[in-house]
């Protein structure tokens, strides 16, 4: 795992603290657009409201390691001292109550709102999930999520369109008093998804890290049967979902249940007393399904394989690995948006 970098978000100039603490402080309409350029390294511009985008934007780059600078100022933001929620054992006034039962619709997938509540006193949680709303076809890393300034809500599922404004709708479903911690893919939409999660839930901090893991990478054990497979079904979803479901195309991949377990033990959630009380980990669909086969025994119906279902995950949505202070662990696959698949 990378070190985690830490944003604090005093008010200085042109710093990038600036405006992010712009963006923490509206949660209207007037959510400041990002504003992308493909360059050689991914970056976020964040134009406040009513700031034109001809003003200084700052930028932030996704390999974490997030440089504040200032013409006119040399002054060294300092970061705040860790919160409490990462301590290594539970509070002392935390008594044990049972696992809750969640509701799951059709598909198998619950609401985020109610899995974080769920969270017991002596729990901790990693929200796997995909990223917002991305351009129409462009797969590349620099692909930023969409911002409509006039969007309105969908008129059938009440929920935002543009991938903006779905993140912010997510975060607002983790408001708590706990300091999250992020991990995104080095991609811009997932950096920015983050982000948005944590301007949603109003954290004045924005702790975060990157690796390339959280992709259908980890999965592949050959690249080249991989790519055959893609190119003749010429639908990968086909692949990935044939796979993880019914086990074809299975001299591509690894197998699902041990790959699975391995980057839970290794990176989401190796130690309760190691890990923070919350982290979000904004990855990929490609990513998402095979762990969501995985946790839910094949019930969360993502089967896009299947003629008769085509479901594929939609965006915000994930997997939460939930592991007691007896590092015994339980999965819940979510949906972030009252969407659950495409």
């Amino acid at each position: 795992m990378h070190k985690i970098s830490r944003i604090s978000l005093a008010f200085s100039g042109a710093l990038l603290s600036a405006a992010l603490l712009g963006a923490c402080s509206d949660d209207n309409a007037t959510t400041p657009f990002v504003n992308t350029a493909a360059t050689s390294s991914s970056s976020i511009q964040v134009i406040a409201p009513d700031q034109s985008s001809s003003s200084e934007a700052t930028t932030t780059s996704s390999d974490s390691q997030l440089q504040q600078q200032s013409s006119s100022s040399s002054e060294t933001l300092l970061p705040p001292p860790l919160s409490s929620s990462s301590a290594t054992s539970t509070e002392p006034t935390c008594v044990e109550t049972p696992v809750a039962t969640i509701a799951v619709d059709s598909l198998g997938l619950a609401d985020l709102a109610d899995v974080f509540k769920s969270v017991r006193c002596n729990e901790k949680a990693v929200f796997v999930i995909r990223h917002g709303e991305r351009s129409d076809g462009d797969h590349t890393k620099y692909s930023p999520l969409t911002y409509w300034e006039n969007e309105t809500a969908d008129s059938v599922a009440g929920q935002p369109t543009d991938g903006v404004r779905q993140a912010i709708a997510v975060g607002k479903k983790l408001i708590s008093a706990d300091e999250f911690t992020y991990t995104h893919t080095k991609y811009l939409r997932t950096e920015q998804t983050c982000f948005y999660i944590n301007q949603g839930r109003g954290q004045a901090t924005f702790p975060h890290d990157s690796t390339e893991i959280y992709s259908i990478s980890w999965f592949k054990k050959d690249s080249e049967r991989y790519d055959f497979y893609k190119d003749s079904t010429t639908n990968v979803r086909l692949v990935i979902s044939g796979w993880a479901y019914d086990n074809l195309y299975a001299d591509a991949f690894y197998d699902l249940k041990e790959k699975s377990e391995e980057i839970i033990k290794t990176h989401i959630a190796p130690d309760y007393a190691s890990m923070n009380k919350f982290r979000v980990i904004c990855s990929h669909d490609d990513f998402i399904l095979p762990l969501s086969v995985f946790a839910s025994n094949g019930t969360v119906n993502y089967r896009f394989h299947d003629p008769a279902s085509r479901h594929w995950p939609y965006f915000l949505t994930g997997v939460a690995v939930i592991i007691d202070d007896k590092n015994q662990i339980r999965y819940v696959s979510f949906k972030g948006l009252g969407i659950g698949a495409e």
